[in-house]
């Protein structure tokens, strides 16, 4: 699954690339940031996606970040706004990369299947926005 991963990561961020300027799309984006740990400790360079509940655009853009060496991350969504959406989120962490030109996979997966491909993560963005979206995972 890290390529199928891989690649709507790569779309996302070509739709990015193309998106719109400016908060034309009608919705409210509030700053998300937060942690990731595995088993404890910070996981450093995985990819945390927001996609707001539903199905298609309709519901808002996804949001996207990284995780640096102390396991958090600040997310952007694929228009170029600073969080995410307000309101539900299904969330998915994974450590696959993907080179975005050859597709060539970089690095394996290594977070289980209820993380990323089968994610039974969800999150909620307050009106507010926050600092402090919390995942702690565990690696079995």
């Amino acid at each position: 699954m890290p390529r199928t991963f891989g690649m709507l990561l790569s779309v996302m961020v070509g739709l990015c690339a193309v998106g719109c300027s400016g908060n034309t799309d009608g919705f409210v984006y509030q700053p998300v940031s937060g942690t990731v740990t595995l088993d404890g400790e910070p996981l450093a360079d995985a990819t945390v996606v927001f996609a707001p509940s539903g199905s298609n655009l309709e519901s808002g853009r996804p949001s996207f970040g990284t995780t640096d060496a102390s396991g958090r991350f600040e997310l952007q969504s694929l228009g170029g706004h600073n969080g995410a959406v307000v309101g539900d989120h299904a969330v998915s962490i994974s450590t696959a990369q993907v080179d975005q030109n050859t597709q060539e996979v970089l690095a394996e997966e290594t977070l289980p299947p209820n993380y990323n491909a089968r994610s039974e993560l969800s999150f909620t963005v307050p009106s507010s926005g926050t600092d402090d979206a919390r995942f702690e995972l565990n690696s079995k």
